[in-house]
């Protein structure tokens, strides 16, 4: 009898690689993606002798459509009782500066790349009564920052399809969550040139491990909530973000950007 299998995207590191510990300790098989093949290979043995389960590793590339759907084709007809939306990438540049396919790509990965997996996994979901779907989105989604608009408005989108989502299923036995994390210390920041000693707290300004943005995650999941905001800190920044009026809020967050720009300026020229 197939056990119970669990697909997480982006499991290389960060938070997809603490869902996978979790699902892996719960004893569920994984599928588990990434592009870095030594990291995650490694990882996935570590995750075979450590809980005797059994842990597929799929290299794929999911700003391609045809990579995509070649996962696809390998987790369709398999008993998926979870799946985890959390590969991800962002772009720190100013939209009329971009790149317009890489800014494609980011729509593929955070959009269109969940949608496809949801939707070729939900008719199994569904047949059998149960399932979770956990889509990875961002504070991102509440709050505009220069440099980020095309990751804000994707990340701003899994919010809101995942609450559509949540109501088009109610009554299935399938549970569907959005996770909005904070500032998280993940090798994601880093790719977007933000360097492990500017991970600091400050002020509201709260960082927290990929394996308590799982652990809040998992046990707001348990109590039903659609949608989770990982952190008191993270909860503040979106509150103030949203009560702020408009005017003043675009000036703070342009501000804010400027006073790291000046920063990151700083840092270059000590070093």
């Amino acid at each position: 009898m197939e056990g119970r299998t669990a697909v997480i995207t982006g499991a290389t590191s960060g938070i997809g690689a603490a869902y996978a510990l979790w699902f892996a300790q719960d004893g569920y098989d994984l599928i588990i993606t990434g592009r870095r093949r030594a990291v995650i290979e490694e990882f996935a043995q570590k995750l075979r002798k450590s809980y005797g389960i059994k842990v597929e590793v799929v290299i794929a590339e999911l700003a391609k459509p045809d990579q995509v759907e070649k996962l696809i084709e390998k987790i369709r007809h398999r008993q998926v009782e979870v799946l985890v939306n959390n590969a991800g990438f962002g772009v720190n540049s100013f939209y009329q500066e971009s790149d317009l396919e890489i800014m494609e790509q980011v729509v593929e990965v955070n959009v269109l790349t969940p949608m496809k997996l949801i939707h070729a996994l939900l008719p199994g979901m569904i047949r059998r009564g149960r399932g979770i779907i956990i889509n990875v989105s961002s504070e991102s989604a509440y709050l505009s920052i220069p440099k980020n608009s095309v990751y804000s408005g994707v990340k701003a989108f899994l919010l809101s399809f995942t609450e559509g989502l949540h109501l088009d299923l109610r009554n299935t036995g399938v549970k569907v969550q959005v996770v909005c994390p904070g500032f998280t210390r993940t090798d994601f920041h880093e790719k977007m040139g933000m360097k492990k000693s500017k991970q600091r707290n400050k002020g509201l300004i709260h960082w927290m491990s990929p394996e308590k943005v799982v652990e809040i995650s998992l046990k707001d999941l348990k109590k039903e909530k659609v949608i989770c905001i990982p952190g008191i800190h993270t909860k503040l920044l979106i509150f103030f973000g949203k009560i702020l009026p408009k005017n003043y809020y675009y000036k703070f967050a342009s501000t804010f950007n400027q006073k790291n720009k000046s920063n990151s300026r700083k840092n270059q020229i000590k070093q």
